[in-house]
């Protein structure tokens, strides 16, 4: 079964993301300056003889719109690079909290994602795997503490 609830939170794991969103920040930035020297140098060779000023002037009108187009651009797509790694995030962080309960020796509970996040096949895996840890948890409490161990099952010997 797939939970369809909407995620509320913008940053599920804040230093996976956060980490993300530094990355994307900080290369856009690099875009922007190499785009702004490309465009500098092509407008330079085009008028090798015109005064620094002038290539500069004309650079910028020239080509100006193009900037406000990115810097207005620069957080939808940031935006949309968080929403999009809540589909991995979201999984990670759910298995996190279902792994950590199990190893305390609580039962985790049913672990389910939602519709559009990566990795169904995890949560799947994860609940076999709590399934055959608390039947294993069970078993020598159903069985007694003096019987034998079942067949094909290890032993402390």
């Amino acid at each position: 079964m797939v939970n369809t609830k909407r995620r509320t939170k913008a940053f599920v794991d804040r230093e996976v993301q956060g980490a993300l969103a530094w990355r994307l920040a900080r290369q856009w930035v690099l875009f922007v300056f190499a785009a702004a020297a490309m465009v500098l140098a092509l407008q330079w060779m085009s008028n090798p003889f015109a005064p620094i000023r002038e290539n500069l002037v004309e650079a910028w009108w020239t080509h100006a719109p193009v900037l406000l187009v990115l810097v207005c651009l620069a957080p939808v797509f940031a935006f949309d690079a968080i929403k999009l790694s809540n589909r991995f995030t979201g999984p990670i962080h759910r298995l996190r909290l279902a792994t950590r309960a199990l190893a305390d020796g609580q039962a985790p509970g049913h672990v389910e994602f939602r519709g559009a996040d990566f990795w169904q096949d995890l949560a799947s895996d994860f609940n076999r795997v709590a399934e055959k840890v608390a039947a294993g948890n069970a078993e020598p409490a159903a069985t007694g503490s003096g019987a034998a161990p079942a067949a094909g099952k290890a032993t402390d010997a």
